[in-house]
C-alpha cells in the first residue's frame, strides 16, 4: 500500500489521555460516545501509545468556529479532540452525533480519523459513518481507506439516552 500524500501536524496537546470530551457542555445535539481498539497490522495484539486525532461537523453539519482557532482547527473547527491509546490499545472520545454537510454531494455524516504511532507515519481513515444514514448504501463504493476493519458503526441509545458505537482499527504499512 503506498503511503498516503496527505500529511500535517498533529497540534496534540502533551498531556493526551486515552479518553477525551470534545464538545462544550452548551453544544446542542445527541450526545454520543465512540470506543475502540487499535492493533498493530496482526490485528490481534493492541496497538499501546497510538495518537487518535478526530473532528466533525455540528449538528447542522457546519464546522463551528469560535474565531481564535489556529492551525488544524482553521479549518476542522472546535469539534476535535485528541486520545493517546493505552497498554491495551483503547480509546474512547464524547462528542454529539454530527449530521452531514450542508451542501455537499450525498456524503453521509461521519467523524474523520487520522492516527499515528512512532512506528507509523501520520494518515488519514475513511471517515466513521452509521449504519442508519440512508446515505452510506449509496457511498460504499467512495471509502478509501479503511483502517482494516469497517468504518460503520452502528449505534445504540442507553437508557440514559446516549448513543454509542464502536470503530476498531488496524494500523497500515505504507510504502514510500
Amino acid at each position: 500500500m503506498n503511503k498516503p500524500s496527505w500529511s500535517g501536524a498533529f497540534e496534540a496537546p502533551k498531556d493526551v489521555s486515552w479518553r477525551t470530551t470534545i464538545p462544550p457542555k452548551s453544544e446542542p445535539g445527541e450526545k454520543l460516545i465512540i470506543s475502540g481498539t487499535v492493533y498493530f497490522p496482526d490485528g490481534k495484539t493492541p496497538a499501546k501509545d497510538v495518537i487518535v486525532y478526530v473532528y466533525h461537523t455540528n449538528n447542522k453539519g457546519i464546522y463551528p468556529k469560535k474565531g481564535n482557532e489556529s492551525g488544524h482547527g482553521k479549518y476542522h473547527g472546535y469539534l476535535r479532540g485528541w486520545m493517546k491509546t493505552d497498554t491495551n490499545g483503547k480509546y474512547e472520545f464524547e462528542t454529539i452525533r454530527p449530521a452531514p454537510y450542508e451542501t455537499h454531494d450525498g456524503e453521509p455524516a461521519h467523524i474523520h480519523y487520522t492516527i499515528e504511532h512512532p512506528e507509523y507515519p501520520e494518515y488519514w481513515l475513511t471517515g466513521l459513518w452509521f449504519s442508519d444514514d440512508p446515505r452510506v448504501a449509496s457511498y460504499l463504493d467512495k471509502i478509501e481507506r479503511d483502517g482494516g476493519l469497517s468504518n460503520i458503526t452502528t449505534l445504540t441509545k442507553a437508557d440514559n439516552n446516549i448513543l454509542r458505537g464502536s470503530r476498531n482499527i488496524i494500523l497500515q504499512k505504507f510504502t514510500d
